[in-house]
């Protein structure tokens, strides 16, 4: 599926404009503004950091949908916690060998949240709801931990599945539905990623003279 990798990977980097005139809004652009020399350096460090961030949320997005979903149709949903509120998007879409049908908009959507996730001091979580097509249903779900996607055991989603989300109260399980053990989602290659902002912590820019540096 390079083709559609490829596809995908402009959309989300907001190199589609149709993409950008249906949410009707910049604010949803991933590319950041540019910045002047008069912005601080806090600032300019922060848009970085952000578009890491969305660039990472990307990458894991693309390989669960490449290396792991499989064909059938994958009703997905991301939901993030921070000290700075929580964020919920569903998305869905079909799987039929080379060919995928999705709604791009919802894909972008979806990433922004795996992104919100991966910010220190939050928490997230994918659910992939997965209707195969030999008329079996199946449940896997994944945390991010580390700026990537770390699956979840059978018993962790099925438990997940077991208790009321609003009352607590405790729920038998769906009837027919498998609750299966996620995948590992492989990271993509450093050097399949030209050019990519890196997650690492990095040294502060020396602002000394250049004759007072070792």
């Amino acid at each position: 599926m390079s083709e559609y990798q490829d596809h995908i990977r402009k959309t989300l980097e907001g190199q589609h404009e149709d993409l950008s005139e249906d949410l009707g809004m910049d604010a949803m652009r991933w590319t950041p503004a540019p910045v002047s020399d008069d912005v601080p350096d806090e600032v300019i460090n922060a848009a970085e950091a952000a578009h890491a961030l969305l660039d990472r949320a990307a990458d894991a997005y693309l390989s669960l949908l490449n290396s792991v979903l499989g064909d059938g149709t994958h009703h997905m949903v991301a939901s993030s916690s921070s000290p700075h509120g929580e964020l919920t998007e569903g998305h869905q879409l079909t799987v039929i060998g080379d060919t995928v049908i999705i709604n791009q908009t919802e894909a972008l959507r979806l990433c922004t949240v795996l992104a919100a996730g991966m910010v220190r001091s939050a928490a997230c979580g994918l659910v992939v709801r997965t209707f195969a097509p030999d008329g079996s249903e199946s449940v896997r779900g994944w945390t991010v931990r580390n700026f990537w996607l770390r699956p979840l055991t059978a018993n962790d989603i099925r438990r997940a599945y077991s208790v009321d989300p609003v009352t607590g109260v405790p729920m038998p399980p769906e009837p027919g539905v498998e609750y299966r053990q996620a995948e590992r989602v492989p990271r993509p290659r450093a050097e399949d990623q030209p050019g990519r902002r890196s997650l690492s912590r990095t040294a502060p820019r020396d602002n000394r003279p250049t004759n007072r540096r070792n």
